[in-house]
């Protein structure tokens, strides 16, 4: 029988232009996601196959981050200055043992200022241009 795997969410690590993302919500800590499929099937008339590959390489992140997190203000300076970032993601799960680092990507959008009598969370969405699992 075969040894059921873990995972464990703190073998994950994300870091934005070499800084260390801190305070994850429960929902997770990182989602990475093409933004496009990477090939377009086409079926002729007689059941005939085509593929059209697609050079679309760019991806999103996405960043659950609590309300409380500190790196929240860090991200929402980088944001206001409309630089390039760099985004580096380790994950060291045996399962799935991804890492991926970008250049070039941009925060999309002002992160949500939430304030209230609880902690809520607010992701931060990330453009990468080009997408890439190592």
């Amino acid at each position: 029988m075969a040894q059921p795997m873990t995972f464990d969410p703190k073998k994950v690590t994300v870091a934005i232009n070499g800084r260390a993302i801190t305070g994850f919500a429960e929902d997770g800590v990182i989602t990475l996601t093409h933004n496009e499929d990477m090939v377009t099937p086409s079926v002729g008339a007689q059941g005939d196959v085509a593929y059209s590959e697609n050079a679309n390489n760019s991806g999103n992140a996405a960043l659950p981050l609590m309300s409380t997190s500190a790196s929240l203000a860090y991200l929402r300076d980088l944001c206001a200055k409309r630089k390039p970032l760099q985004v580096s993601v380790s994950d060291a799960n045996i399962a799935d043992e991804i890492h991926v680092n970008e250049e070039n990507c941009r925060i999309l959008k002002m992160p949500d200022t939430p304030r209230g009598r609880e902690q809520t969370t607010v992701t931060v969405n990330v453009f990468i241009p080009d997408l890439n699992y190592r």
